[in-house]
């Protein structure tokens, strides 16, 4: 059986050695399809320097330095050399609504109708569904013309996973999937493999072997995990109150700051949470989880972050710091009663630590 792995974020990786894994014995391929050149490369050193999972590695994320349209074509020609013998393959993907993966199923289950496509759980997404579902552009326009561009291999999806080219869906939560996945034969994903020391060797790969991270994170505590800089910026005075809480109840130097890969001004975090460590922004929390002790607890704003921790780290505390008139009732129930994640808002931090109180004191 062959096996391809479209990766284009920490979490496919870890996703799909999950599944490699668990079938050595299959001839397994890793596509990197990162848009970012930058996270691809990142993403190739990674599975260079870490244990053997994948037979073959095919970066595609050099074709991010030619104009849009000729990187797609060229992603394209690649995939019609991988897939140009008819095979018995599954094709696994966190995301069934990139191109790539729907024209390689196009390629292949050509030749092999049998073939499966198969969706590894991208987070909250699974459960609650994509954020524009319900759009006018999401639902009509934007298929009406991708249809009209790319033709028989293209297949909508209205939230991600549910495009008529997945057959099977893996999840951590199998009974709380989003309605439309449930068409679908859903697998529970087998938490084991996370616990090996293969996984665990792929995780410090990710790190590129940093001992000062891992130095960093002896004796923590606590991680906060933030997110995009756009969302705290404009609410200051709630995260400065949130570390003074936060400060009230550990040391400073307990807590370890993880910024959102994508931040532009760190400096704004020292004056936020003085005292604290903060942690390279660009490392996936996927490859810090690993590496923190049985007692830290991993906090944050809601985000697939906090899901991640949930079932890769099931043992630790897990508890999302928001405010709850913000979120929808599907947000809450999926956190609170199928992650059993605490939702707190900030004037109840005092009412959970204090019923942990004998981890810290």
């Amino acid at each position: 059986m062959n096996d391809f792995f479209f990766i284009s974020s920490p979490l496919h990786l870890l996703m799909a050695a999950n599944i490699a894994i668990q079938h050595p014995k299959h001839q397994q391929t890793a596509i990197i399809i990162s848009k970012n050149r930058q996270s691809g490369a990142r993403l190739r050193v990674t599975l260079e320097r870490g244990p053997a999972l994948f037979s073959n590695v095919v970066d595609l994320s050099a074709a991010c330095l030619l104009r849009r349209s000729r990187s797609q074509m060229s992603r394209f020609q690649h995939l019609r050399k991988i897939f140009c013998e008819p095979m018995e393959a599954r094709l696994f993907t966190g995301n069934d609504r990139r191109m790539e993966f729907q024209y390689a199923m196009h390629l292949v289950s050509a030749k092999n109708p049998r073939t499966k496509g198969i969706y590894l759980d991208e987070g909250a997404v699974t459960y609650i569904g994509h954020k524009s579902m319900h759009r006018l552009q999401h639902r009509w326009i934007d298929p009406f013309f991708k249809k009209l561009f790319y033709g028989r291999c293209y297949k909508p999806a209205v939230t991600t996973g549910s495009s008529a080219w997945i057959s099977r869906i893996y999840a951590a939560f199998p009974d709380a999937v989003h309605p439309l996945l449930k068409q679908k034969e859903i697998v529970a994903i087998d938490p084991a493999p996370f616990r090996t020391e293969t996984f665990k060797k792929l995780a410090l790969s990710m790190l590129k072997d940093n001992r000062e991270i891992e130095e960093t994170l002896r004796g923590i505590k606590m991680v906060l995990t933030l997110p995009h800089e756009a969302s705290y910026l404009k609410d200051l005075r709630r995260y400065r109150k949130m570390a003074k809480q936060l400060g009230r109840y550990m040391n400073p130097s307990q807590i370890a700051v993880k910024p959102h890969p994508r931040i532009t001004n760190k400096m704004v975090l020292h004056e936020l949470f003085p005292g604290m460590s903060l942690l390279e922004h660009r490392i996936g929390m996927e490859a810090l989880l690993p590496l923190l002790d049985a007692d830290c607890i991993v906090a944050g704003d809601i985000s697939s972050t906090l899901l991640t921790a949930r079932w890769l780290r099931p043992e630790l505390n897990v508890v999302a710091i928001t405010h709850k008139k913000a979120l929808s009732a599907e947000m809450m129930h999926l956190y609170q009663d199928v992650l059993n994640i605490p939702v707190l808002a900030p004037d109840e931090v005092k009412t959970f630590f204090d019923q942990i109180h004998n981890r810290f004191f």
